[in-house]
């Protein structure tokens, strides 16, 4: 059931990725790098201040309600958190922009204040569509959560489309983005309602400020190093160069969802084996998430490698080919962080948040100083590729810290097996490199040629080293098993 849980979630957040990719489509092809950029540069800013809307909090509904506390007292102890959290934070986004603007007298370079008003309420909006869908995830309804998660690009996309045919401008962009939130915290609401929560005093806020304090540093230090590397390109470049950075992001966002859809799901289930004293089990899923999540990353991670300019010309347009100077980057972090994705939510589901922050702490720290000696001109002035090039560093170190500490906490050991994945590798990149001095990739189709070819070899070489065996297929049939799918998806939703 959880194999099917997690395909649910990761199909929600594929197609969710996917139409946000078509938005980007038309984004770059019709309006460019300079309005992305901008749009990007202003939803960065907002969202470092976003960081006090959660303090961890999230985390410990999660953990709460995972553990059986009574799920009534948890959700109305999370409502008053979240809203009370939120209003802090657009008091400290908007009393910055004033002091900024009004008292110091300086001006808005890479935005202005009516953009910033809008993803302000933009970000509101998600905030308290949080409220259910943090829930959701406690409870692993994995049919509610990607349904109010899918309704934001359904609405938002069309728009995007819009506004960009018509060469509209930033704001009208931006209205399409709050116009999308809109419907996502309307609709997650009435999910949430629609199951007879029974409101009461929140009598668990100091349960869940206990176990929410370690990771209030987190949540504040992981949000700036989610978006210190645009705010730091946008400071000494231009929005441009924010926007070569970030839509090559978007794109690799799709991958991405393999690791947030299986990790989302193993930290409530990794919570409950640790009370239950199951640590065997815990330790038996994250070599098999490992596994599954490489066998399906790494062939798109190579193709990516050895082919940045063509991936970005078909994926991206010609106006962004440019952006093949960090995608093979960020393609190398992104995998990193996908197989280390599962390892670093047993720290949390194993109590350690602790540790976790201490981890954060020096990683997020690393990032920075590797990014002021990478981006600014006054360092080695590499702009976005030097941007990519410091996330990598930090991840690195991370990868390498998360999985010693996993490994003194449980005893998870990496996948025996993985260099067998890597030998298969090899073989498909080798294969695509041949073909590659035949074939140029310039059109989507060849491209997708090139995907096939490059999973094909991956998959048969490990068949033959009987690293995929029938087993493995019969796995992933069964996941994909459409009756049965719908029938869990039916029968959750009749649940209330």
């Amino acid at each position: 059931m959880l194999g099917r849980k997690s395909f649910i979630l990761f199909l929600s957040k594929m197609l969710s990725a996917a139409l946000a990719y078509i938005g980007l489509y038309f984004i770059t092809r019709y309006l460019g790098a300079e309005i992305y950029g901008t749009v990007a540069w202003t939803m960065a800013f907002v969202a470092t201040f976003n960081a006090v809307a959660d303090l961890g909090f999230g985390s410990a509904h999660v953990k709460r309600i995972s553990e059986g506390c009574d799920p009534n007292e948890c959700i109305s102890t999370y409502a008053v958190v979240k809203l009370a959290l939120t209003g802090i934070m657009v008091l400290f986004t908007l009393s910055s922009v004033l002091i900024w603007t009004s008292v110091l007298g300086y001006t808005l370079e890479d935005t202005s204040t009516e953009l910033i008003i809008l993803f302000v309420l933009y970000q509101v909006l998600y905030d308290v569509s949080t409220i259910a869908t943090t829930t959701f995830q406690a409870k692993m309804e994995m049919a509610k959560m990607p349904l109010v998660t899918l309704i934001d690009p359904f609405v938002r996309v069309p728009l995007v489309i819009f506004v960009s045919i018509n060469y509209l401008g930033v704001m009208e962009l931006a209205y399409a983005y709050v116009i999308g939130a809109l419907f996502v915290a309307t609709f997650g609401t009435f999910l949430l309602l629609r199951g007879k929560v029974r409101w009461q005093r929140p009598v668990l806020f100091r349960s869940y400020l206990t176990f929410a304090l370690p990771l209030m540093v987190i949540t504040i230090i992981s949000t700036m190093s989610g978006n210190v590397d645009k705010l730091l390109i946008g400071f000494f470049w231009t929005s441009t160069d924010v926007g070569l950075y970030t839509a090559p992001a978007v794109f690799l966002g799709v991958m991405a969802t393999i690791s947030t859809a299986v990790s989302t799901l193993t930290f409530p289930s990794f919570s409950k084996l640790h009370a239950e004293g199951n640590i065997a089990e815990i330790r038996k899923m994250s070599m098999q998430a490992e596994r599954y999540i490489t066998m399906i990353g790494l062939p798109i991670t190579l193709l990516i490698i050895i082919f940045p300019y063509e991936v970005c010309l078909v994926l991206l347009g010609p106006r962004f080919i440019d952006s093949g100077d960090v995608i093979a980057i960020m393609a190398v972090t992104n995998l990193l962080v996908m197989i280390n994705a599962v390892h670093c939510s047993q720290i949390l589901a194993v109590g350690r948040p602790d540790i976790s922050a201490r981890i954060t702490i020096f990683t997020v720290a690393l990032n920075i100083i590797m990014m002021l000696l990478f981006i600014p001109n006054f360092g080695l002035g590499l702009s976005f590729v030097g941007a990519a090039l410091a996330l990598m560093i930090g991840n690195i170190v991370g990868f390498i810290i998360v999985r010693y500490v996993v490994w003194r906490l449980t005893g998870t050991s990496p996948y025996k097996r993985l260099s067998l994945q890597l030998v298969a590798g090899l073989f498909a990149a080798l294969t695509m490199f041949a073909l590659g001095m035949f074939i140029s990739i310039d059109r989507w189709y060849t491209l997708m040629l090139f995907g096939l070819l490059a999973f094909g070899v991956y998959l048969g070489v490990l068949a033959i080293m009987r690293e995929f065996t029938r087993a493995d297929l019969a796995y992933f049939l069964e996941l994909v098993n459409v009756k049965k799918m719908l029938v869990y998806i039916r029968d959750e939703l009749r649940t209330k």
